[in-house]
């Protein structure tokens, strides 16, 4: 794995930092939360930067939350693809 640039780094670890709050709060909140979690983490997931001239040089924030969603997507796809994998083996069961 190539070495992460600070930027990278920082937007990692706060994809993991927001992810483990919004789960705590979730579990403290019960089941009615779930729904808006899961919808809540979705957006996450999907950086969006609203800005008008797409040729402008990104900079250091906008990596930092561009790595946060990169991340957090990552995070949620993996855990769809073990749900779905969880599920086949309790249907096989």
């Amino acid at each position: 794995m190539p070495a992460l640039t600070p930027a990278e780094l920082e937007g990692r670890l706060n994809a993991h930092r927001e992810l483990m709050i919004t789960w705590l709060a979730a579990m403290m909140g019960g089941e009615e939360t779930t729904k808006a979690l899961l919808s809540r983490l979705t957006e996450d997931a999907t950086f969006k930067d609203h800005e008008e001239d797409p040729g402008i040089v990104p900079g250091e924030g906008l990596a930092i939350e561009s790595a946060t969603a990169r991340e957090t997507h990552s995070i949620l796809e993996a855990a769809r693809a073990r749900m779905k994998a969880q599920q086949k083996l309790d249907a096989g069961n």
